[in-house]
């Protein structure tokens, strides 16, 4: 157990694996008290994050002070790369070295797994925490930013096939973007499964979640190279919104900036919130 005295508090860092599921969930909520984005975890809702996005729960740490859990940082991890997934701290201790202390213990398990690189999303407005990561060494990759629409109407054809998520998968990881947000990418869509959804119209793809929901979200719109500039990835959204007319749309803020004509012309409207994706290269081993 890494541990030391900061403030004439005691620090000490436990594996999340060594903690019960609901304290690691209500460490965890309270991480993110007062944060700029509500965010509150149930136990199902906790368990779905950790199977989508990889997160390795012996990877990942909680945060002890005086004996205390006081804090949570997830670790996803695929191959030579780990992800940030969040790290919070309990609202009384931040400010007060806690998560520098955590940060540089963090980036040293990685290093010391003989990670590649570790990567991570933080809003653009949270500027205590884009310090701390600029501090650490993380570099800017780009923004990363959200769209809505509200109760849509389209009247499109219907020229939908459904497909698996795992191929859909699969085609993102051959066409996407090599540096795509963690949560985007072809490994996390390939771990999917109903009643998240996936549809094709030629070559144009998209993924959603549960679409018998009033409130949707886009995980996917992808379009293969040979068919780029055809406005194809917003014909497929508009037909995807056309098969379930009426929801509210939400792209979450992890889109990279430069892919947000394919909403913006699909009558989607930008969100303010906005995030940095950002990235800390290792070294690779001799």
């Amino acid at each position: 157990m890494d541990a030391c005295k900061i403030w004439d508090m005691d620090f000490a860092l436990l594996s999340a694996s060594d903690s019960s599921l609901p304290d690691l969930v209500q460490t965890l909520n309270r991480g993110f008290e007062e944060y700029p984005v509500p965010i509150h975890f149930n136990i199902s809702q906790f368990l779905a994050m950790v199977h989508k996005d990889s997160i390795d729960l012996t990877a990942s740490r909680v945060l002890l002070v005086d004996g205390k859990p006081e804090g949570v940082a997830l670790v996803a991890r695929r191959g030579w790369v780990s992800r940030l997934a969040a790290m919070g701290i309990s609202k009384g201790l931040r400010g007060n070295g806690a998560g520098s202390w955590l940060m540089q213990k963090l980036i040293q398990q990685a290093r010391e797994r003989g990670d590649r690189e570790l990567t991570l999303e933080v809003i653009e407005q949270n500027d205590a925490a884009v310090h701390l990561y600029e501090k650490a060494g993380f570099q800017t990759v780009r923004r990363l930013v959200g769209y809505i629409r509200r109760e849509a109407i389209e009247l499109e054809p219907d020229e939908l096939t459904e497909m698996d998520l795992r191929e859909l998968g699969a085609l993102i990881a051959q066409f996407g973007l090599r540096d795509l947000p963690w949560q985007l990418a072809g490994e996390t869509v390939a771990q999917m499964t109903p009643p998240a959804r996936a549809y094709r119209n030629g070559h144009a793809y998209v993924a959603i979640s549960d679409p018998d929901s009033t409130h949707v979200v886009i995980w996917s719109a992808l379009v293969e190279p040979q068919a780029r500039g055809q406005a194809l990835g917003t014909r497929a959204l508009r037909q995807v919104i056309a098969k379930f007319t009426g929801r509210t749309w939400h792209v979450p803020p992890i889109y990279p900036e430069e892919l947000g004509v394919v909403f913006e012309r699909a009558f989607f409207e930008r969100e303010r919130l906005a995030q940095w994706q950002m990235r800390l290269p290792f070294a690779a081993s001799a």
